[in-house]
């Protein structure tokens, strides 16, 4: 039996479905800042930011064809760093994959755990009058950040069963809003479908909100470190990755439109230019407009539900990612320690707890900083993306032979429309009103100071050729078990002697 062959019956044993794992491909992008971010979107932008809704995610649908092939191949915890590895060396391998899920988590992860409380907290005026008179809203998804990364070091059994019913729960409950508000009499004479009316005139400012939108879809990847424990992860990642982001666009659109239609966007501060839209306040004004007072609790514990799913993925994925880095020397070694009983890789579950948690407190849970972080997150994930599928097209040409149990249809075509669509949402990231600086110089410095650290860490530590690709066959042998790995050598021996 061949390696392919070997990992492939080892991952036949993997603990999670495709329940879990569409669970798990929703949880992390059903967010708080998401629904922050499609909110004042739909105020910005009105129409054309549903056509710039549709445009990133008709990228994104091209773009989950070139992780699934990726992780079809290597089916492992290292993911993105795998496959960059692969394809382009290690230095673009550790840039790529400390930009997609270390630098995001820490702009992204933040963004959540400051409004996973505010979010929610705005829906019960008395609590939310307290706990603002301390500034201590955000605290609340403190809280959950630890509560979580707890959860995550009991092992992968106990994510699963509390991902599916968080995500449910906040999906669900967005998609009966959505729809009790269209079905309700408009509260506001709107000249489009989702607000102002769709103005083409000029391409670049469509694009300028195609960035926002993008954050609507981006993460659907994160399920791909799960792929060892995945049962028929080849089959099940693709689908779920797609049917995930078709149920995110439509309960958006649902909930967009209904919205437009129930919340007139007055100005709260004329000083510095902020509209209902722009504020976590727009969300009980709408809850209370659809279904009164209960409405208002009830979205309220939505949100609660949507920060406790998308902190749990990221308890679950990110801590998976460094371990697999680790693996290949990529990180220091106190990221390979497993708890003794649950196999959980608990230093990097604890480093996952502690970025956003220290990063909210050092800014205090400012709200303006929002927008800026999300936006700088997707330029983050955005640079990993082309990454990633540069390497793709690259063991396309170079190693034809891999068995590959996925192949992104139509190739190159997906790969072409998700490359050009990530670059203009990345030239044109700022959104009408917002200076680029304020998304391209925090941005910088964290891509900066990690491209610094891969080329050390390659030439220093490592002392390899930073550029060199690694090849498939050795990251499948990391990908097994120690067991299964001394078998392979065992068999290789006998077949030389």
């Amino acid at each position: 039996m061949n390696l392919s062959s070997r990992l492939s019956a080892h991952l036949e044993r993997g603990k999670v479905g495709f329940p879990t794992t569409l669970a798990s491909s929703v949880g992390v992008i059903m967010a708080s800042p998401v629904i922050l971010t499609v909110t004042s979107g739909f105020g910005i932008g009105g129409d054309t930011f549903a056509l710039a809704m549709l445009i990133a995610f008709v990228m994104m649908q091209a773009q989950l064809t070139t992780f699934a092939e990726a992780a079809a191949i290597l089916p492992t915890t290292g993911s993105v760093y795998d496959y960059i590895s692969c394809g382009m060396g290690r230095f673009f391998a550790i840039t790529g994959a400390l930009s997609a899920y270390l630098i995001v988590h820490i702009f992204a992860g933040t963004a959540e755990t400051i409004l996973a409380g505010i979010m929610a907290l705005v829906n019960f005026e008395h609590l939310n009058t307290l706990a603002t008179s301390y500034n201590a809203s955000w605290m609340v998804g403190v809280g959950l950040v630890v509560i979580f990364g707890l959860l995550n070091a009991f092992g992968i059994e106990a994510f699963g069963k509390a991902e599916i019913v968080l995500t449910f729960g906040m999906w669900s409950t967005l998609v009966i809003f959505g729809i009790a508000g269209l079905l309700s009499p408009p509260a506001v004479a709107l000249p489009g479908w989702f607000g102002s009316a769709l103005d083409v005139s000029d391409p670049f400012a469509v694009f300028s909100l195609v960035g926002m939108a993008m954050f609507m879809f981006v993460g659907c990847e994160l399920v791909t470190p799960m792929a060892p424990e995945i049962k028929r992860s080849a089959w099940v990642i693709p689908r779920a990755m797609a049917l995930g982001l078709c149920g995110v666009a439509a309960c958006m659109a649902l909930y967009g439109a209904a919205l437009s239609h129930q919340v007139e966007n007055v100005v709260v501060d004329a000083e510095h230019h902020v509209r209902l839209l722009d504020t976590p306040m727009a969300i009980p004004a709408f809850a209370g407009q659809v279904m009164g007072e209960f409405g208002k609790y009830w979205l309220g514990v939505g949100l609660l539900l949507a920060g406790a799913a998308t902190i749990n993925t990221l308890m679950a994925a990110v801590p998976r990612i460094l371990y697999g880095m680790v693996l290949d020397g990529a990180l220091p070694k106190a990221f390979a320690y497993l708890h003794p009983r649950f196999k959980t890789p608990v230093v990097g579950i604890a480093v996952a707890v502690l970025i956003p948690c220290v990063h909210a407190f050092a800014i205090q849970g400012d709200l303006e900083r929002i927008i800026p972080m999300v936006l700088a997150a997707v330029c983050a994930w955005g640079v990993a993306y082309l990454l990633v599928t540069l390497s793709v097209v690259l063991l396309r040409i170079r190693r034809p032979d891999l068995p590959r149990a996925y192949k992104s249809p139509l190739f190159p075509l997906p790969q072409i429309v998700s490359s050009i669509g990530i670059v203009l949402a990345i030239i044109y990231i700022a959104p009408p009103g917002m200076p680029r600086s304020a998304v391209y110089i925090p941005f910088g410095i964290m891509i900066g100071l990690t491209a610094v650290y891969a080329l050390f860490w390659t030439l220093c530590v490592q002392r390899v050729n930073p550029f060199k690709p690694v090849p498939v066959e050795q990251v499948l042998m990391q990908a097994l078990d120690k067991s299964e790995r001394e078998e392979v050598q065992f068999d290789r021996l006998t077949s030389l002697g």
